[in-house]
């Protein structure tokens, strides 16, 4: 995975849009550069970035980004800003991609949610993901989670010196946070809550088999249950059969029973539905008979009524209709009044010039309105191009209601546009320049003399720089030499006694080794030697050679051994002597390769210098940069000028262009008002047209109103009058027949006739009478019959109340029996149900043994209630192989020191075997700043290769650190970056504020802030 290029736009102090291309020069080529800059300027904020792009997330907030959080922790978005932006884009296995985050400020100053996505480039296509899936996305495409990233990627040396000297636990939780290995913790973890739960399920498994078998009882108490149930079943049978014996009599005697009481009841209806008949006869059926004599004369009733409601209607009508003509009359008179009234016209209004007043009225009012629309129009035209000259000017000054323009606004207009032009005549004179045309060649020209300035500038600093290096690698050689030429005779010295040494060391071993055989000789010898007697060989009688051999190999030890010790100290002199002449030999070397390339540079530097000062003929530069500052101060004043000049020169014709503009629309404003007033002294009302329409419509519906409630009051009385006379002369005939046939007068004979329904209702009721007596009849008839047979089948010498008796006893009987065989077959139920529970646990007890024995045994090796058991285990290879990784970057930063676990004998904390001492082990807590420096920059450098696996990382970014090394560690640690960026041709950024590293590293990324606080990228 390789960054080529990173996008910003208002992050942090990165105000507008900034852009580092990590594939052009002079970033392509370097490989390895340096982002520098002051405390606060960006440096970490490029770091952001790239998280933020891809992940939405940073590594020194341990949150995930959201709105709310960009709010309340006022990071992110530039201060004063609407909207922020990032974008990275990358190479991968998979192609090269763009993945951009985004952020803004909606119109109600809130902030709307961050959006994400990614461009695949071979396509120019986004990929179809919500804005929460593009992390996980950018993890597949690039291959590491962003745990794995920021530590192979973006490597902070804090955190691996802090790794360095902590001890065992909190190095462990260390390890298991830098390399993502929690895994191992939880599987520890959970081995042993998975082999305690099944452990517990055995165990619970085994009391539920041991509390069953307790429930089972004896084989002889199982068999007394199974004689009894066969008992209980005899008596059962028998009990069945004198229940049935009983209910069948007894159902006889109740039948008998229901029969009597059932004859009984319907004698008792049958009396009274004829007493019903009676008082029908004596009441209801007198209506009837009046009914049907008055019922010939309903029809000429009904007729005669018709004519009367006839009549009523007509008179109702009538009486409307006059009522409606004086309420139309008085409605006419009104709506002259309001006429007068609008018009002013009363003396000369009447009903045939009414509408003619009001006509006139309405196109004087009219004309006047137009004319008023015409001025509000030109005057809001003039009111709208002010609020925008105001808006465009933007001048706190000019704020005022372009509604009421007044003399005193009109000539704070002029006095601000007087005021303007001192000030944009004073920027011509600043700019050089005499009139606007002349803008856009002078810009030209100021930004080629800034540019080659500028550049004349970064020469001279680079020659300057490049001439302190060269003293300080003429120095260094200076040493070397002195320190090679004092030191060579002292390694000759060292030799010849070395060769001294190792020539008594061999006289000596010989020596010792002729003593050793004459001793064992001798020593061999004393046995057949005895005190006071003469010696075989030679007669004497003392016998000291044995301690003389003795004596003689014990000293020629003593001097062997201090010549040896003499012999390892020379050895260790010579090679400490050796080894830090070959470094010396080194650096001499390294100082004349660099003087080398120090005057190459330096002779291109020269050639440069001469281009620039050709090209701004300048005939002496010096090596102090204040003159070109000071000219290139001067250029940038004027080019300050030029850049605002344009806009003064427009502001200032829009103030020209206010002031006319607002002079004229004061005129229009005071003739508006005048106009308005003149209307409303016309007319005061608020909407005329439907005042108007109303009165003109009101005004011809009253009169049309008033003309057909007279046509219609003549057509009423005419119809009325020959109405009445046939209603009277009818009513006198037929109430002269009702008398004829009884009836006192018309509405007796109405009052006598029922309706149909009432009239039906009587007849069906005196029909239903009839028939219900001879129902019931029939029915106790029919009873007597069916009572009379089933009286001979019954046996009245026992009485009912016995046989009851008896059944009840029976059943009480029957239930105790039947209580105890359902008692014996629980019992038995319970008996099979309770063994096959114990079977059916005893298989599941067998399969939880087979199945818990693996559990058993993980728990055993890597279980615990923690996790530390098998999380130890897993850390210790993940350190064994961190070493290993580590300790193959030290040796390209030093030959001196190795890093080891701590053994059985040490304590917890990790050791370093000093190279130069023996292979010395000791605490990393003896190591010094710069010591510390390196071992935690080869582990950070370690790390990196064991996160990233098989991905194969191009980018590595490298925070800080290098501020505790001196310059020749310093020199080391750069080399080896080098190195590793060539070999594995990584771009490589480190991260520092160390003035060294700016002089070290050529190729810069650099932070620089403006006096307001915002931070610029310059790439050099």
């Amino acid at each position: 995975m390789k960054i080529n290029k990173i996008y910003l736009k208002n992050i942090n102090s990165f105000k507008g849009e900034h852009r580092i291309d990590f594939t052009e020069n002079p970033l392509g080529s370097a490989g390895l550069f340096a982002i520098v800059g002051p405390t606060g300027a960006g440096k970490s904020t490029l770091l952001d970035a790239i998280t933020l792009a891809l992940f939405n997330q940073i590594p020194r907030f341990d949150k995930k980004i959201s709105k709310d959080f960009i709010a309340s922790a006022g990071s992110i978005l530039t201060k004063g800003e609407r909207e922020c932006a990032v974008e990275i884009e990358f190479s991968c296995k998979s192609g090269n991609f763009v993945s951009k985050w985004w952020i803004e400020i909606n119109r109600n100053q809130n902030l709307n949610d961050y959006g994400m996505e990614i461009t695949d480039l071979q396509t120019g296509q986004l990929l179809p993901l919500k804005k929460s899936e593009v992390p996980k996305r950018n993890e597949e495409l690039i291959g590491l989670s962003y745990d794995q990233f920021i530590k192979s990627i973006l490597l902070s040396q804090g955190e691996f010196a802090k790794f360095l000297k902590s001890g065992k636990d909190e190095r462990g939780k260390l390890l298991e946070d830098i390399t993502g290995t929690q895994i191992y913790r939880k599987l520890g973890k959970k081995a042993f809550e998975i082999a305690k739960e099944k452990g517990q399920a055995l165990k619970d498994l085994r009391t539920n088999i041991d509390t069953e078998k307790r429930k089972l009882s004896t084989p002889e108490q199982e068999q007394v249950w199974l004689d009894r149930k066969t008992e209980i079943e005899k008596i059962l049978l028998d009990l069945d059969a004198q229940l049935q014996a009983f209910k069948t009599k007894i159902e006889l005697k109740n039948q008998i029973l229901n029969f009597q009481k059932s004859i009984t009841e319907k004698n008792e209806r049958q009396a009274k539905e004829q007493q019903n008949l009676n008082d029908f006869e004596n009441f209801e059926a007198k209506k009837l008979q009046i009914h049907e004599k008055a019922e010939p004369f309903q029809s000429q009733i009904l007729q005669l009524e018709s004519q009367q409601k006839a009549l009523q209607n007509l008179q109702e009508r009538l009486a409307s209709e006059e009522k409606s003509l004086e309420e139309n009359t008085n409605l006419l008179n009104r709506i002259l009044t309001k006429i007068g009234d609008l018009t002013k016209e009363q003396n000369s209004l009447n009903l045939e010039n009414a509408l003619e007043i009001l006509q006139n009225f309405r196109e004087k009012l009219t004309q006047l309105e137009n004319q008023r629309g015409a001025q509000e129009a030109a005057k809001k035209a003039n009111e709208t191009q002010i609020e925008e000259f105001i808006n465009k000017i933007s001048e706190n000054s000019l704020r005022f209601d372009y509604r009421q323009i007044t003399d005193t606004i009109i000539e704070s207009i002029k006095n601000v546009g007087i005021t303007h032009k001192a000030t944009l005549d004073e920027t011509y004179k600043l700019a050089q320049i005499s009139a606007l045309e002349e803008v856009q060649g002078k810009r030209e020209l100021l930004a080629e003399e800034h540019r080659n300035y500028t550049a004349l500038k970064q020469f001279v600093w680079e020659y300057v720089k490049i001439s302190e290096d060269i003293k300080r690698e003429q120095e260094q050689e200076k040493q070397q030499t002195a320190f090679i030429t004092s030191q060579k005779p002292e390694l000759e010295k060292v030799q010849v006694l070395i060769k001294g040494i190792s020539e008594k060391i061999i006289q000596l071993e010989k020596e010792k080794e002729t003593l050793g055989k004459s001793y064992n000789f001798e020593k061999d010898r004393q046995t057949l030697l005895k005190k006071d007697e003469p010696c075989p060989l030679c007669g004497s009688l003392e016998h000291p050679f044995l301690s003389h051999y003795a004596n003689n190999y014990v000293e020629i030890d003593l001097k062997l051994s201090e010549a040896k010790k003499e012999e390892k100290l020379l050895n260790e002199s010579f090679q400490n002597l050796n080894a830090k002449l070959a470094s010396a030999d080194v650096l001499l070397k390294n100082a004349i390769a660099k003087i080398a390339t120090f005057n190459e540079q330096i002779s291109s530097i020269k050639v440069k210098i001469e281009e620039k000062k050709q090209a701004l003929k300048l005939e002496k530069v010096g090596g102090n940069t204040e003159i070109i500052d000071a000219q290139i101060k001067a250029i940038e004043l004027q080019q300050n000028a030029l850049n605002g000049i344009e806009n003064k020169a427009e502001k200032l014709k829009d103030l020209q262009s206010l002031y006319r503009l607002c002079s004229a629309t004061r005129i229009l404003q005071s003739d508006y008002n005048l106009l308005v007033i003149k209307i409303k002294e016309l007319y005061g009302g608020a909407n005329f047209e439907k005042e108007y329409n109303d009165i003109q419509t009101w005004f011809v519906k009253t009169q049309a109103n008033i003309q057909s409630s007279n046509k219609t009051i003549k057509e009423l009385k005419d119809e009325l009058l020959p109405k009445q006379k046939t209603f009277e002369t009818d009513r006198v005939a037929l109430e002269s027949q009702v008398k004829l046939v009884g009836f006192e007068d018309l509405k007796s004979c109405q009052a006598a006739i029922l309706s149909s329904e009432n009239a039906k209702a009587l007849r069906d009721k005196k029909q239903a009478l009839l028939l219900a007596i001879q129902t019931l009849i029939e029915q106790i008839k029919e009873q007597q019959c069916e009572l009379d047979k089933i009286q001979a089948k019954d046996d009245v010498s026992v009485a009912l109340e016995t046989l009851l008796a008896k059944q009840t006893e029976t059943n009480t009987l029957q239930e105790q029996v039947r209580k105890e065989q359902v008692e014996i077959s629980v019992n038995l139920a319970t008996q099979n149900q309770t063994k096959e529970a114990i079977q059916r646990l005893q298989a599941q007890l067998q399969i939880l043994e087979k199945d818990n024995l693996k559990w058993e045994l993980l728990e055993k090796y890597i279980g615990s209630a923690d996790g530390k058991k098998f999380a130890t285990f897993a850390q210790g290879l993940t350190l064994s192989r961190l070493m290993a990784l580590a300790n193959r970057r030290l040796v390209d930063l030093s030959d001196r020191y190795l890093l080891d676990k701590p053994g059985e004998q040490d304590e917890d904390e990790l050791m370093i075997v000093d190279q130069y001492m023996g292979n010395e082990r000791r605490s990393v807590k003896t190591l010094s700043g710069g010591e510390t420096f390196m071992i935690s920059l080869s582990l950070a450098l370690a790390l990196s290769d064991l996160a990233s696996k098989n991905i194969k990382l191009d980018s590595l970014f490298i925070d800080e650190g290098f501020g505790t090394l001196d310059p020749e560690t310093l020199d080391l640690a750069l080399n080896t970056l080098e190195k590793l960026q060539q070999e594995a041709q990584k771009n490589i950024g480190i991260i520092s504020h160390v003035e060294s590293i700016k002089e070290r590293i050529a190729t810069q990324i650099r932070l620089e802030r403006n006096n307001r606080g915002f931070s610029q990228i310059i790439i050099k």
